[in-house]
């Protein structure tokens, strides 16, 4: 009797995600056939159930105002929540949106930290405007940064080798050929032998989420950056301190 009992209720726990992965299929599909109506019936109950996919696209739908009225402040909470969970999409959408400063005031640093994660992660997409972040440098309000050409040197290359995008690859390749020819043949040797060996980040090891480093650094008096919404700043920073800053580190508050 306990046996059969053990048998039952292994058999439930089994078919749980079976039926989330059909009722996600079905949400997909309507979504993808822009059937939003029947698309959100599938996908609602999946992202209270905390599928990261569903939230994703239920995101998507409040950001562009389909089938529900448009509300970027909730598509960013549902991107925010599907990144949390270790989906690419969303860490890549929750980024894009600190970038732009639409559903949640703007955060350059707060931006390339996920993107950063979603490149560790091995998202192509990610990986690239991760790399251009590092290629260009960053001066603004909420961020302050030299670029790293080495560093985007190597993401540039991961990006090439990636699968999902040729032409995104293709443009990664391009950038990376010209910083190859800028580039110490030290520097190229060691970024080249460590794109060949490079794996993506295992999702435990990505270790605390953007904020939480962020909100931990303001809590220790490290390097913090608020998100802010004007960009008039109240604190000046020295010019020389900024120029003493590493790549990729963000101003300390006076």
């Amino acid at each position: 009797m306990r046996f059969k009992v053990l048998m039952l209720v292994l058999a439930f726990l089994i078919a749980l995600p079976m039926a989330a992965h059909a009722s996600f299929l079905e949400g997909k599909k309507s979504y993808d056939n822009k059937n939003w109506r029947r698309a959100i019936l599938h996908l609602r109950p999946l992202v209270e159930q905390g599928d990261a996919r569903a939230m994703v696209l239920m995101g998507n739908m409040y950001a562009e105002g389909h089938g529900v009225e448009k509300d970027t402040t909730e598509a960013f909470t549902l991107y925010h929540r599907a990144a949390e969970r270790n989906n690419t999409d969303g860490m890549l959408a929750t980024a894009t949106l600190y970038q732009t400063g639409d559903g949640v005031p703007a955060n350059t640093r707060l931006a390339i930290m996920w993107f950063e994660r979603g490149a560790k992660l091995g998202h192509q997409t990610s990986a690239f405007f991760y790399a251009m972040h590092l290629y260009q440098g960053s001066k603004g309000p909420t961020f302050d940064f030299k670029p790293d050409h080495v560093e985007a040197y190597k993401w540039f290359r991961i990006t090439a080798r990636s699968r999902g995008n040729p032409k995104l690859a293709k443009a990664a390749d391009t950038i990376a050929e010209k910083l190859r020819s800028e580039l110490h043949y030290n520097d190229v040797e060691a970024v080249d032998r460590a794109v060949v060996e490079w794996v993506p980040t295992d999702p435990r090891n990505l270790g605390p989420l953007p904020e939480e480093t962020v909100a931990a650094e303001r809590e220790t008096g490290g390097d913090v950056t608020a998100p802010q919404e004007t960009p008039d700043a109240e604190d000046p920073v020295d010019d020389k301190k900024a120029d003493d800053k590493k790549t990729g580190q963000e101003k300390p508050a006076e």
